[in-house]
């Protein structure tokens, strides 16, 4: 599960935090938190493109190695001037076949529950070879529902989570199986 922002006074970080908590409750998966505040990528300036594999840049390797492990992935990002955020938009571009036949899954919220940039994530996704899930968590009026550092979910919010993950679930173990068989 990423978090996709590093604005200081982030709503994302207690969003994810929520999501996360919820997830560890799911004995079908596991899930680990991966902060990009922790993951200071500098813009993506590579002489050659990560779709021809990795360079010798070590921030590229080390966050190749970490994005290797997992099966599937969580997007959690604000919705910036109608798209995600730019942080994570770089974290993406940073790597190519890591990303490849491997689910992803969105949470995002801003004036319209982040669906923009839900619809830009799933374009680059899609891009990146990985396998865009429907489901997702459009969080509305998310500034009302942080508070103290908390996030405070509604009900259509713990629905759209429980199919997200129920989802993401599926898709992760069907892809998994998928990759081995090909192995």
């Amino acid at each position: 599960m990423l978090v996709g922002s590093v604005r200081e006074g982030r709503k994302s970080l207690p969003i994810a935090r929520w999501v996360f908590e919820r997830a560890k409750k799911r004995t079908e998966f596991e899930v680990e938190f991966v902060d990009l505040a922790e993951w200071p990528l500098p813009m993506l300036a590579l002489a050659k493109p990560p779709a021809m594999g990795l360079s010798d840049n070590a921030d590229q390797q080390r966050w190749a190695a970490k994005i290797r492990l997992a099966d599937g992935y969580i997007l959690v990002s604000p919705e910036y001037n109608h798209g995600p955020s730019a942080v994570l938009k770089n974290a993406l571009d940073y790597l190519w076949a890591e990303w490849g036949r491997k689910p992803a899954a969105f949470v995002s919220f801003g004036n319209v529950g982040g669906v923009r940039a839900i619809e830009q994530l799933r374009g680059i996704a899609i891009e990146l070879r990985m396998a865009p899930l429907g489901e997702a968590v459009h969080i509305f009026n998310a500034h009302e529902k942080v508070e103290a550092g908390r996030f405070a979910a509604d009900s259509r919010d713990e629905k759209q989570l429980t199919q997200l993950f129920d989802s993401i679930a599926w898709w992760a173990a069907a892809l998994a199986a998928a990759r081995i068989s090909k192995a």
